[in-house]
């Protein structure tokens, strides 16, 4: 199996799912950039690194879950 073969609404569930981690991500880093952390903090730098990554995903199964295919190698 790959992610073509994920039902549209398989696909809608993983999603939603995503979301609560991916929000908290982005809440953690806009507060510690506010506190005032140093670019070069490694806690900082790899939260940030996990929430472009939790993006990329999120935004990626996003398109898989459009009804128009969007996302999909064999669907245009």
């Amino acid at each position: 199996m790959d992610s073509d073969e994920l039902k549209t609404w398989q696909a809608r569930r993983i999603h939603r799912a995503l979301f609560p981690g991916f929000n908290y991500l982005g809440r953690l880093r806009k507060r510690m950039e506010k506190a005032g952390f140093p670019a070069d903090d490694r806690f900082l730098q790899l939260v940030c690194a996990a929430h472009d990554a939790a993006y990329a995903l999120y935004v990626h199964v996003h398109y898989l879950s459009c009804e128009s295919g969007a996302g999909r190698a064999g669907k245009k």
